[in-house]
């Protein structure tokens, strides 16, 4: 009888063992395409964020939407995402909106529409976050370069010149971008978009004269950038994992920085291009438990114990 429980119990074993599937992290991709704030520090902001963010640190902010332009978040995220502490005024969630804090939840959140706080975390650590997002921006900054800027001057055409992939490169740094007083760029058939900025400040002033047609196209990768300032609008998506950002304007596109500042508005315009990416790529699985086989388990034990508690009383009974 004894051996009989023994071997159900190393069944239960192998099934619980069994029961951790493995959930893929995100790419930088993913990343860029469902969130519009990814502030791998601390973050605070006066104004709104349009999209789904992600909070490394601690975060005091304003108004945040769910899906404002049907990005679907990835899964077990949320529209709001901190692993540290919230604190300072009201916070407005619309849309119907989740929030999840992993530290002190010191900020009241207005959920308007149906949301709530989510006890559970996120799939993928904001350290695993960090790294993927770093590699992406040293990778893509080894690039050759394929497109070149212009002579600088008013209403300056920036013209891509992309690769039969659709993907221009353009290799320059933040001295260049100082000498641009306006602007506009020019797609020339490119589907992505990428700015490999080298230098570590910037105070960006350059006046954008197009429209908004490419802004889910374009990367702007401050791949050596520490402090970054902008005065004006950026369109695209901007990607500097260790810089401290502020912004005085809107930003049209997702925001990746180490802090931020925010004066000015995120609006989501999740990125919709083709990231070159390392090949092979073998990411980091996650493990993730398989919540019903592992409640089954549990029911299982539960079974065992009683029935070997039955048979222990019935032989007890039996010798008395």
């Amino acid at each position: 009888m004894y051996k009989s429980i023994f071997y159900c119990c190393i069944l239960v074993m192998s099934m619980l063992l069994t029961a951790t599937g493995y959930a893929t992290p995100l790419t930088s991709s993913d990343l860029l395409s469902g969130f519009n704030a990814i502030i791998l520090g601390n973050a605070t902001t006066i104004a709104d964020i349009e999209g789904a963010a992600i909070i490394g640190g601690n975060f005091s902010g304003a108004t945040l939407y769910l899906n404002p332009r049907n990005i679907m978040l990835p899964t077990t995220f949320n529209a709001l995402n901190v692993y540290g502490s919230t604190y300072g005024n009201h916070m407005n969630m619309n849309n119907g909106g989740n929030a999840y804090v992993g530290g002190t939840a010191g900020a009241t959140i207005n959920f308007n529409g149906g949301g709530s706080y989510i006890a559970t975390s996120p799939s993928m650590s904001i350290t695993s976050i960090y790294s993927e997002l770093v590699a992406t921006s040293q990778y893509l900054s080894q690039l050759t370069a394929n497109s070149y800027l212009p002579t600088p001057g008013n209403n300056e055409v920036i013209t891509a010149t992309p690769d039969a992939n659709g993907v221009a490169i353009f290799n320059i740094t933040t001295n260049d971008l100082r000498l641009i007083p306006s602007y506009r760029i020019a797609a020339n058939s490119a589907t992505t978009v990428i700015f490999n900025v080298s230098g570590s400040t910037l105070d960006f002033i350059a006046n954008y004269q197009g429209d908004d047609s490419l802004f889910d196209h374009i990367v702007w990768n401050f791949f050596e950038a520490t402090n970054l300032e902008f005065e004006t609008l950026l369109g695209g998506s901007v990607l500097a994992p260790n810089a401290s950002v502020q912004n005085h304007n809107q930003i049209d596109g997702t925001l990746v920085a180490n802090s931020w500042t925010g004066q000015g508005e995120l609006h989501e315009y999740a990125f919709d291009g083709a990231l070159p990416t390392p090949t092979p790529r073998q990411p980091t699985v996650t493990p993730e438990p398989n919540v019903f086989v592992l409640f089954a388990c549990g029911l299982l034990l539960i079974g065992l114990w009683r029935l070997w508690s039955v048979r222990r009383n019935s032989a007890a009974g039996a010798k008395d």
